[in-house]
Formats: structure tokens, C-alpha cells, sequence
């Protein structure tokens, strides 16, 4: 059994606790937690912080990320991921909760440590995210830039280059420049991308109802799976589907307490009272939401409707075909231009987490040794291409995975409904 297998244990054991441990509040009534979310004050710091979260989560995970899990569990893995969705929101909500009690900026990390002083695991964490922050942060964004760009066929290298430099200026202009930047960048990106799934779903609409039917399918038949609950839970639909919604919204992992927690030093508040964490909490839940069960279930209905007539491999050369073949010459370019922007705000939201965990480690000296290896590593994205990577991103997040949830599950007794 692989590591990828535990994960549907992992987050539904974890995230099934959780959600009746907040007696599935927020499902039951979602508009009274909207209306208590969004009454507090501080709103608008909030929501600029979620969108710190979702560039450190929307793009690659949402395109690459499930167009692989199609490929390597089928159509039945859209199905887990969903599911996953579902527990993973009761994840997010609690990561979040209690990271945004310490009004130290250092989300997570604040919990892992308890005592307030830094601990093996919250030490191990923070190599760990680091770690993260060059395989997916950097790395992993400039070969989807560096693929996108290539499969355009005649792309100068000065595009290339202009990613990079604007990239690189961005980051080192502080915490409050790069969440101004991606205020920006990722609703642009999130709406260019959205038509265009739209305009593929609705020019084969007639095909959704089959292609849902073999999603339900394919994740629920009994005989593909071997018969009995293992082969249930090792299935390769059931292990893609939750490892590419873990890769996508990043539940378990702990990053995106960072994001929601980066205002703490800003003299925004006093303190970060329980009111205002659970009102930060629901904002994880919006994060899973919008991430899993809109953006990824769109891009995965746009490659299961083309996938009847294509040769699929989970690739961006393949979305790309697929969108080319739909929306004419000129959906390479759009195409290019979401990825770009949706690679350039995750690059400057994992500097951002980087930067966290890097100052954790060092007690906030040498920052500047931090900025010049990332934006190499992201120079080095660019010109070659490392097949591992989302292998490695899979282990390092399984194994922030396990010491945040180790943390949540120790720390059960704080949470709180949101209500």
C-alpha cells in the first residue's frame, strides 16, 4: 500500500471526527454561518487573505494536478475528489480556527509548538513547508509556465523571461504588495478560465449527463475495485481522487493558516478572539469550496467531454488541444495567460509561506538568503524539467499532512461551531 492509499483513511477518519465534532454546522445551515462570517469587522483584510490562500492553491493543482488524476484513476477519481471535498472542509475550518488564536503570523506553527516555544514537530514542519514552497512553489510553476509556453510552438523567450522578472519583483516587495498583487491576478485569472471551461461544457452539454453517469460509475462499481472494503480503499479512482484534492485545496497540510493569519502583526486587531476565528474558519471552508467543487470539477468536465475523441495523458499540451479545438486558434494564448497567472500568484503566495517558515526557523534573520534560492529555484523551473516533482509534492504534503492532523486531533477540545 502506497502512501497515496492512506490518504482517504487519513482525511476521512480526521475530517468525519471534525465534522461531528462541529455537528455539521455549516452544512446544515450554511446561510446562518455566511451571515455570521461575513458581519464581523475586518472584513475586507479577510477576504484579501483568502485570496492569498487560493493563489497558493488554484491553478496547477486545478488543471494538471486532476488532469493526472484522471489519468491515473479515471473518471470515477473526480467523484473522490469531491468527496474529499467534503471532509476536507471540516479540516480546513479547524486548521484555520485554531491557527487564528495566536496572533503571532505563524499560523500552524503556533499550534504544532503548544508551549509556545518551538518543538521537534513544529521545527519539522517548517523544513518540511519549506521544502514545499521550492517543489510547488517555484518549481512546479515555472514548468507549467515553461510547458505552457512551449506548447504554443513559436513563443519568444523573452515571455519566458518577462514571468520571470515580474515573478522575482513582486516577491520581494513585501507582504503587503504581494497580497495586493494577487487580489488582482486571481479573480482575472479565475474568470478567464471559468468562461472557458463554460464555453467547452455548453458546447457539449448534451454529452454531461453521460459523462456524469460514468463518473458515479466508475467510482461505485464494485467489481472494478477487486470486491471487498481494501480494494474499495486502494482503488486507484478512490486514491487519485483524494490525493489530487489534497494536492489542489492543500486540507491536512496546515499551509493556508500562513495566509489567514498574515494580518496579525498589522495592527488590525487586538487579539484574535474566538469570534474572529471561527468567522476565519468558514473562510477555509469557502477556500475548499470554490477550489475542489468548482474550479477542479470544471476542469474535469472539460476533459472528460473532449477525452471521447482525444488521446488523453494529463498533460497541459493535451488541456491545451482540447480548448484549441473548441475555441480556435486563439485558446493556446488564453490558456497560456490563465496558467501564467495563476502559476505567477501560487509562486508569490508559497514565497509568502516559505518566507514563514524560514524566519520561524532562523528567528527572522537572513531573509535574504531565502529570496535568492527561490527565485533561482523558479529561474531553474524554467530550464529544466524535473519529472519527480509532483511525487515529491505528494510525500512532503502526506507528511505535513500527518503532523496537522496529529495536531488538530490533540487539540480537538477548542473548536468551536461557527455560529
Amino acid at each position: 500500500m502506497s502512501l497515496l492509499s492512506l490518504l482517504p483513511l487519513m482525511i476521512t477518519f480526521c475530517g468525519g471526527y471534525l465534522l461531528i465534532k462541529l455537528r455539521f454546522f455549516y452544512i446544515l445551515h450554511p446561510i446562518r454561518t455566511l451571515k455570521f462570517t461575513f458581519k464581523g469587522q475586518n472584513t475586507r483584510k479577510s477576504v484579501i487573505s483568502l485570496m492569498l490562500a487560493l493563489a497558493g492553491t488554484l491553478g496547477v493543482g486545478n488543471i494538471v494536478g486532476v488532469a493526472y488524476g484522471i489519468y491515473r484513476g479515471g473518471a470515477g477519481s473526480v467523484f473522490w475528489l469531491a468527496v474529499s471535498a467534503l471532509f476536507s472542509s471540516a479540516i480546513k475550518y479547524a486548521e484555520v480556527n485554531l491557527s487564528s488564536r495566536h496572533a503571532t503570523g505563524y499560523g500552524i506553527l503556533s499550534v504544532i509548538e503548544g508551549n509556545g516555544r518551538p518543538s521537534a514537530a513544529s521545527k519539522t514542519y517548517a523544513v518540511l513547508a519549506l521544502v514545499l514552497s521550492f517543489a510547488m512553489g517555484s518549481l512546479l510553476q515555472a514548468q507549467a509556465v515553461r510547458e505552457s509556453a512551449f506548447t504554443l510552438g513559436k513563443v519568444s523567450p523573452l515571455v519566458i523571461s518577462a514571468v520571470f522578472f515580474f515573478t522575482a519583483t513582486v516577491c520581494t516587495m513585501g507582504k503587503d504588495r504581494i497580497k495586493a498583487s494577487v487580489a488582482v491576478v486571481i479573480p482575472a485569472a479565475t474568470i478567464l478560465y471559468t468562461g472557458m471551461c463554460l464555453f467547452v461544457i455548453l458546447h457539449e452539454f448534451s454529452h454531461v449527463p453521460a459523462v456524469i453517469y460514468e463518473i458515479f460509475s466508475s467510482a461505485l462499481d464494485l467489481r472494478a475495485l477487486g470486491g471487498g472494503v481494501s480494494a474499495f480503499i486502494i482503488s486507484s479512482g478512490m486514491r487519485e481522487g483524494f490525493a489530487r484534492g489534497l494536492l489542489s485545496n492543500e486540507a491536512g497540510a496546515g499551509t493556508s493558516s500562513f495566509s489567514h493569519t498574515s494580518h496579525a502583526d498589522d495592527g488590525s486587531f487586538d487579539t484574535f478572539d474566538g469570534e474572529y476565528s471561527k468567522r476565519a474558519g468558514v473562510y477555509g471552508i469557502l477556500e475548499v469550496i470554490f477550489d475542489t467543487l468548482f474550479l477542479c470539477p470544471l476542469t474535469a468536465l472539460v476533459i472528460l467531454l473532449a477525452g471521447r475523441e482525444a488521446d488523453f495523458h494529463g498533460s497541459i499540451s493535451d488541456i491545451c488541444t482540447v480548448f484549441e479545438r473548441y475555441l480556435g486558434r486563439g485558446a493556446p494564448v488564453m490558456l497560456l495567460f490563465a496558467v501564467v497567472a495563476f502559476a505567477v500568484s501560487t509562486t508569490i503566495c508559497w514565497y509568502y509561506y516559505g518566507g514563514v517558515c524560514f524566519s520561524y526557523l532562523t528567528h527572522g534573520r537572513y531573509a535574504f538568503v531565502f529570496s535568492s534560492l527561490f527565485i533561482l529555484s523558479f529561474a531553474a523551473g524554467l530550464i529544466f524539467r524535473i519529472n519527480a516533482l509532483l511525487y515529491v509534492n505528494d510525500i512532503i504534503l502526506f507528511l505535513l499532512t500527518l503532523i496537522t492532523l496529529r495536531t488538530l486531533i490533540k487539540n480537538r477540545a477548542s473548536l468551536e461551531k461557527p455560529e
